[in-house]
């Protein structure tokens, strides 16, 4: 077995992969799988690090919400895809969760973190919870991709085709699937030159390769196991001689646990092979006075097993630094030359490393090692394999713990297949597609004789139930009215007599169906111009806002004391457009920049913070039609005179200048509904100028 570790090189902290490289561009999305699932960990750890947001929940209160809701409307997507027994949790609908449902479970551990100059992928043994960046001890490889870089490009497309994968066993339908899928496109196109390919390559002294289980197919074909990955990776001519296994969860002790024979199988057929397991395990306390073994390992005794007497079986505990419990996966095989590491999700077990009837969804890497090549990069990487002690296996109790795959399982009610895609979207049914009555559709497959019913989160009272769906007819689909102020994320769903709830996810059709944060409502016209005339971020703009906002008593004082600010000027039209003249100017610039994102434009034409708000604050304080006619043709005319110039990656051109020009359309409009045609004739003739030059 070969020596373990003499320092602690290759440890860092998981978050730190989640914060943006230096010219990393803007945010453009995040795909992420996991097992078990911290939403409000994900939210505000994961996610505030990959946005880069400057305020925390904790300390900055409303700063924060505006400073997420901004940072966040401007994804493409951000989308988390969890096993349905762990798929629950209240948070932002700005980010959509999927639940996925197989045979298995969905065990892998992937995050996909996308912005404009920079792709990175990460793959490991670590859930999104507080637990699994913060307390266990975990693995996980970073692959970086930009411009210029050397990382293998087929693990990025393999990477993405496997995401593509994986969703299916959530919905291909649903609104966020397409987001999912469309992210994975952009991916897919935009960043293929990003990294070298095999072909172009010579033989580095370490490669990377993704293993990924998964189940049978619906057509019955079954994926390679990890076993049989393994083999065809393994660079030599002849097996490995030996195969160190750290892995947390075992198949259970009555089983015939068919991954040690597999192990076995790998390694070369000849002379002497080893075999070492590496487990928790801990040190008996008084062992020599009460007669007891001196190690209980946290593992089954059918680890011991050997085919033949020239092949050795070793055991050792896990010293994990600060105590921190194993949950660590991988795999080291070695011979005189080279070695291959798999780290990731899979545990050294039947449905981890998928030999069994039921496999899971898993991810892993491989990084395979050349000591010829260069002796130093092949100790720091074995330098990575977890420290352990060597025990006497005849100096063992054997514990194994729970199979992960089914202790955690039956802690959750998973979710049926019964319940589909929840969606929450605007009700457009009169026409009016700024209507601000939501509805959630809820979507049944096949029947379902057993009761259920959906309570909104925080409350007991049922809000649907079987019987109104049956009574309904018991259709496919049911879109109900939501009269709350806040979009539901989820529902709970009682199922029958069974203790406990599953939790039923809800996404949205389209983040333009979201409100915004109560703070960003309806702002005053002096606030939006507050926030288009300066260069400082959104966040800290209305903190200064909602901070003078507070003292409006005293400064109600102030002003009544003092003579000069009981004038009101904000009457005058041509004061009224000075004021203005700066903030549409920079709102122009704003306008025009090129936006990494659809959903960036969008967020600066249609936000509670852009052109179409500022219009609106025009109409709804302006003294007169006759003013709101004038500064809305005002605004018209500096919005058409955005100059929009092409930039890679961002949004075409084209579609840029159309939705600025379907803009200039409805502005027109609202001044038709503001009165603007009851203007004097010499106006009039002004704004329909205005709209002719826009136009053409």
């Amino acid at each position: 077995m070969a020596k373990r570790r003499k320092s602690r090189e290759g440890f860092g902290k998981l978050l730190d992969a989640w914060v943006p490289p230096e010219n990393a561009g803007d945010p453009i999305g995040v795909l992420a799988t996991s097992f078990t699932f911290d939403a409000a960990f994900f939210e505000e750890e994961c996610l505030a690090s990959f946005l880069g947001l400057e305020t925390n929940p904790t300390d900055d209160g409303p700063a924060y919400l505006i400073e997420r809701e901004d940072k966040l409307a401007r994804l493409q997507c951000a989308s988390v895809l969890v096993d349905a027994h762990h798929c629950r949790g209240s948070r932002s609908l700005r980010w959509d969760l999927l639940p996925a449902r197989l045979p298995g479970i969905q065990h892998a551990k992937v995050s996909l973190l996308v912005w404009s100059n920079h792709v990175r992928l990460m793959i490991g043994s670590a859930n999104l919870t507080e637990d699994g960046y913060r307390r266990n001890l975990e693995v996980f490889g970073v692959l970086d991709f930009h411009a210029g870089s050397d990382s293998p490009i087929e693990c990025l497309l393999e990477t993405a085709s496997f995401l593509r994968r994986v969703v299916r066993y959530s919905s291909t339908t649903t609104p966020a699937a397409l987001r999912w899928n469309t992210l994975i496109d952009r991916v897919e196109s935009d960043c293929a030159g990003w990294g070298t390919r095999e072909t172009d390559r010579k033989r580095p002294a370490v490669q990377v390769k993704t293993l990924f289980v998964e189940p049978a197919s619906k057509a019955g074909d079954v994926g390679d196991s990890g076993f049989d990955q393994l083999e065809e990776i393994w660079p030599a001519g002849v097996g490995p001689k030996s195969a160190d296994i750290v892995s947390p969860f075992f198949d259970p002790p009555e089983s015939k646990n068919t991954p040690v024979d597999r192990i076995w199988q790998l390694l070369r057929s000849r002379g002497e092979v080893t075999v070492g397991y590496h487990v928790a395990g801990e040190q008996c306390v008084g062992w020599e006075e009460l007669g007891h073994s001196r190690w209980v390992l946290q593992a089954p005794e059918s680890l011991r097993r050997t085919p033949r007497q020239s092949a050795v079986v070793e055991f050792a505990r896990v010293t994990a630094p600060d105590s921190r419990p194993l949950h660590a996966k991988g795999i080291w095989l070695q011979d005189d030359r080279y070695a291959a590491y798999q780290i990731g999700s899979s545990n050294f077990t039947s449905a981890g490393m998928g030999i069994g009837k039921r496999s899971n969804l898993e991810a892993n890497l491989v990084y395979v090692l050349d000591s010829k090549r260069d002796e130093k990069l092949f100790k720091a990487v074995e330098a990575t394999f977890p420290k352990s002690e060597v025990v006497d296996a005849a100096d063992v109790t054997w514990q194994p713990p729970p199979n992960e795959e089914d202790a955690d399982a039956l802690e959750q009610l998973a979710l049926p297949g019964f319940f589909g895609d929840a969606v929450y979207s605007l009700d457009a049914s009169d026409g009016n597609s700024a209507s601000d009555n939501g509805v959630v559709s809820l979507e049944f497959v096949g029947n379902r004789s057993e009761a259920f019913s959906l309570s909104i989160e925080g409350t007991e009272e049922a809000w649907f139930d079987c019987q109104r769906w049956k009574a309904a007819g018991s259709p496919a689909k049911v879109t109900l009215p939501w009269t709350k102020t806040r979009p539901p994320s989820g529902f709970e769903v009682r199922l029958g007599d069974q203790a406990g709830t599953a939790w039923w996810p809800v996404n949205v059709a389209s983040p333009e169906s979201l409100p915004p944060p109560d703070e960003l409502k309806d702002l005053p016209l002096s606030v939006l111009m507050d926030l288009l005339g300066s260069s400082r971020p959104l966040h800290r703009v209305m903190a200064d806002y909602l901070s003078r906002k507070s003292k409006a008593n005293h400064d109600e004082v102030v002003t009544a004391i003092d003579p000069h600010k009981r004038v009101d000027t904000s009457g005058f039209l041509l004061q009224r457009t000075r004021r203005l003249s700066w903030a549409l100017t920079r709102m122009r610039e704003r306008v025009e920049r090129p936006a990494a994102t659809i959903e960036t434009l969008h967020w600066r034409l249609h936000g509670p913070v852009g052109v179409m708000a500022l219009a609106e604050a025009i109409a709804r304080e302006a003294t007169s039609p006759t003013e709101s006619a004038f500064l809305i043709a005002e605004l018209t005319l500096e919005l058409s005179r955005a100059n929009v110039v092409a930039c890679e990656g961002c949004v075409d051109v084209a579609v840029h200048r159309s939705e600025v020009q379907e803009l200039c359309g409805k502005l027109r409009t609202l001044i038709e509904a503001d009165g603007g045609t009851n203007a004097p004739a010499n106006l009039q003739a002004y704004v329909a100028s205005v709209f002719d030059e826009v136009t053409a």
